[in-house]
């Protein structure tokens, strides 16, 4: 039998190596008492003077829903392949290429069909006035709870995406987010129309550095 702490760290590294990135949902809904239980782990994430300065909103009415996506965060909705390339043409990597190839046909589509669809709020002062990297804590720590809603959903069988909004001021003032807050996510989320592939295993030898970068 497997000792309890062990099976413990086990669970954890599952829902680690479990997480996907997912665009495309089941027409299922997602269980409240699972989505309370990701957003609490959400809110147990460390952060930047125990602030934890975060808010959340769930998108659910279906109509404000399309506004808030189409009107106002004004994601892309790209088919074309000629207007893809255009669009990847603008980078050098090729694996971000990759990435923009896979991602922007279903940048909207993503957002309005996922059975529930979850906006990550937290302050901070505007950029223009940091001047250091210790301001950008609360930027840092609220991807944390981001990280940890990620990895609960995965824990739960439930998949999703992070979408950091380019502009998003039409997006704040239709929803009443305050003045001083900014909208760090935009995550649709659900159970996945396709069981999610495996992730190549990462080598971490050719990241590990021990007393220096050598």
């Amino acid at each position: 039998m497997i000792p309890t702490e062990e099976k413990k760290g086990m669970e954890f590294h599952e829902a680690v190596r479990r997480r996907r990135t997912v665009r495309e949902f089941a027409d299922r809904p997602v269980p409240e008492e699972a989505l309370r239980r990701v957003l609490a782990a959400g809110l147990r994430a460390p952060c930047n003077a125990h602030l934890k300065s975060w808010q959340f909103i769930l998108l659910r009415d279906l109509e404000r829903r399309d506004q808030a996506v189409v009107e106002k965060l004004k994601a892309r909705d790209m088919k074309g392949g000629e207007e893809i390339e255009r669009f990847v043409g603008r980078f050098e990597e090729e694996e971000l290429k990759k990435v923009y190839r896979r991602s922007l046909p279903r940048q909207q589509s993503m957002m309005l069909e996922a059975p529930e669809l979850l906006l990550v709020c937290y302050r901070m002062k505007p950029l223009s006035e940091v001047r250091t990297l210790f301001e950008l804590n609360p930027l840092a720590s609220v991807w944390m709870c981001i990280e940890n809603i990620m990895l609960a959903l995965a824990a739960e069988e439930l998949f999703g995406c992070t979408y950091t909004p380019y502009e998003s001021r039409g997006l704040k003032e239709f929803l009443g987010v305050p003045v001083g807050w900014e909208i760090a996510a935009v995550i649709p989320f659900g159970y996945p129309r396709e069981e999610p592939g495996e992730n190549e295993a990462e080598d971490l030898d050719a990241r590990l550095h021990v007393d220096g970068w050598n």
